[in-house]
């Protein structure tokens, strides 16, 4: 349970971060006190929270999977291949 608190919460950070700039603007105001920071520094700042919000999107993509496997009766044991046959 504590596994998917912790991708939940990427999540959300995840998309404040691409969506509202949440932490691009918190870092340059309160921790940086820098009023024109460059482009790239922003840019790693945005890059770093899109890979914590695609991990915590992988890691509910997969649970999404299992649970529909799980209604369909479809085994995730075997290879995809033999699923087909």
């Amino acid at each position: 349970m504590n596994k998917k608190i912790i991708f939940l919460i990427f999540l959300v950070l995840g998309v404040l971060e691409i969506f509202f700039d949440f932490f691009t603007v918190l870092i340059k105001n309160t921790l940086l006190h820098k009023k024109n920071k460059d482009m790239s520094e922003k840019t790693n700042i945005k890059l770093f929270f899109i890979l914590v919000f695609f991990i915590g999107f992988i890691y509910f993509l997969g649970q999404f999977v299992q649970v529909m496997a799980r209604l369909f009766d479809i085994p995730l044991d075997g290879g995809i291949f033999e699923n087909l046959k």
